[in-house]
């Protein structure tokens, strides 16, 4: 055996090195930007609403422009507080002063059956003696869980003749949107 020769090994070449911790590099950069990402998206659709109790009459024997009315239940399901940006009936954008509401509401009131007996100022909705419930007019916002009733004054352009014809109802609150359909009946 000869000590005295050396053998030359080869490793990985420095610049083999240097491609390889960078490539490592550049996929954790990736895969931490990827799952930033997807935590930011998921708190950007934490805006939810949910419609219920929604109703539309349409009152024949009232006077021009006083004939329909539209009511139902708005909650905010999301995570984030919410301002409702707005509602349409079949298509027709309802503008925020024919919009009425209130939201010292009970669990119980999300439930029952709204009245089409209103009037901008009040409401009573629970048939109790303490009374009526005062209503607010304008633009609606809503806090994470709280709910409000909402009624429209001529929402739509209903008029008599839609009795019985069935019409979308959308709400928009930021990102959040709510669809039902609702039937219009008589008064």
């Amino acid at each position: 055996m000869n000590f005295n020769k050396v053998q030359k090994r080869r490793g990985i070449g420095t610049v083999i090195t240097t491609l390889i911790v960078l490539i490592a590099s550049v996929v954790l950069g990736a895969g931490v930007i990827f799952f930033g990402g997807s935590l930011f998206q998921t708190n950007t659709q934490a805006e939810a609403i949910e419609m219920s109790n929604v109703h539309s009459w349409v009152n024949p024997a009232g006077a021009v422009g006083e004939t329909a009315t539209t009511a139902f239940v708005v909650q905010n399901t999301g995570s984030k507080a919410v301002t409702i940006t707005s509602i349409s009936l079949r298509g027709v954008s309802v503008p925020t002063t024919d919009w009425y509401y209130f939201k010292n509401i009970q669990i119980d009131d999300i439930q029952r059956e709204l009245s089409a007996d209103y009037t901008e100022a009040n409401v009573d909705v629970d048939d109790d003696v303490v009374g009526d419930e005062v209503m607010l007019g304008g633009t609606i916002s809503l806090n994470q869980g709280e709910a409000a009733i909402v009624y429209l004054n001529q929402a739509g352009n209903i008029t008599p003749i839609d009795s019985g014809k069935f019409f979308t109802l959308q709400i928009k609150a930021g990102q959040a949107t709510a669809v039902q359909t609702v039937s219009v009946v008589n008064q």
